[in-house]
């Protein structure tokens, strides 16, 4: 959401082509990404250029590119966190390290299937242990790195508490305003309010 407002003010189309605009950019990018990355464990020019074109012109990715989503933000997200990981692990400072965990905590703040990448994570810097590579004191070091970025979490309670009935009917249950039940395809009361808490919040995100 703070980067689709950041984009919101791109002096082309209106709001919805611009946060449009940014998916496309984000997906864009996650095609160059895993570009490289491909290249830097293949070393073949030709057969990353085929993994990056076959990313892009997927049927899925392609959907989730022209859209105002989550989605491409996390592809990116994903594979700059991995590219930096095996780039570090082929290199000997810890500079990217540091960068793959801030990537990796930034993907924190946008889809929470990015736990998924903790064992991989996990292993690259157990074995860097092992082999020496880096010390206790080095991954002590790279905490804050992963950790910053998860303080944007701190934006939600305080963007909610500045807005007084925006914090009061997110945090009703009063009247039957509960979540509908799993599997009902009916309307319930708790749908309504929770598509009205939705436009209310992108309305105060967003703006005109």
């Amino acid at each position: 959401m703070l980067l689709g407002k950041t984009f919101t003010y791109l002096p082309v189309g209106d709001v919805g082509y611009r946060l449009n605009l940014m998916a496309a950019v984000f997906a864009a990018g996650a095609v160059t990404v895993f570009f490289q990355l491909i290249l830097l464990v293949t070393k073949r020019t030709t057969t990353s250029f085929a993994v990056a074109c076959s990313l892009a012109f997927s049927y899925y990715f392609w959907a989730s590119a022209v859209v105002a989503e989550a989605y491409t933000l996390h592809v990116f997200l994903t594979g700059l966190t991995i590219h930096l990981l095996v780039k570090w692990d082929k290199s000997q400072g810890n500079r990217l390290l540091f960068a793959a965990l801030l990537a990796w905590g930034l993907s924190f703040g946008n889809h929470m299937s990015t736990m998924l990448k903790g064992p991989a994570v996990a292993f690259l810097i157990l074995r860097g242990l092992q082999q020496n590579r880096i010390s206790a004191a080095t991954i002590l070091q790279a905490v804050p790195a992963f950790v910053l970025p998860l303080t944007l979490y701190l934006y939600l309670p305080w963007r909610y508490s500045a807005d007084a009935l925006l914090y009061a009917i997110s945090h009703s249950d009063s009247f039957g305003l509960g979540p509908s039940r799993p599997h009902d395809d009916r309307w319930h009361v708790g749908d309504l309010n929770r598509i009205a808490i939705r436009v209310i919040d992108i309305r105060l995100q967003v703006g005109k």
